[in-house]
């Protein structure tokens, strides 16, 4: 590859960057916090999907998070270590 193959692949790696970055900064302030939070990605997808309120975009990925993260504390059937009868320890 050469450099000037290079150097316009950066260019449109910057021109993406900046897109992105424009994109972010049109959501209100509690939806910039939630892509701060948990990314540019997930808090896009929930956008297309059509959830547009950010109390609503937590909720479902705290309850994502929650369900398959069972480190993370919370009362999660995953994360919940249980005897089977019969098995002594």
């Amino acid at each position: 590859m050469s450099d000037n193959e290079g150097d316009g692949h950066q260019e449109r790696v910057q021109a993406r960057r900046i897109a992105r970055m424009e994109a972010i900064d049109r959501y209100p302030k509690e939806i910039r916090e939630l892509v701060h939070e948990y990314g540019w990605n997930v808090v896009h997808a929930l956008v297309d999907c059509g959830v547009k309120k950010p109390n609503q975009m937590r909720h479902i990925v705290e309850t994502v998070l929650d369900e398959f993260s069972p480190t993370r504390g919370s009362f999660s059937a995953q994360g919940i270590r249980t005897e089977v009868a019969g098995r002594g320890r």
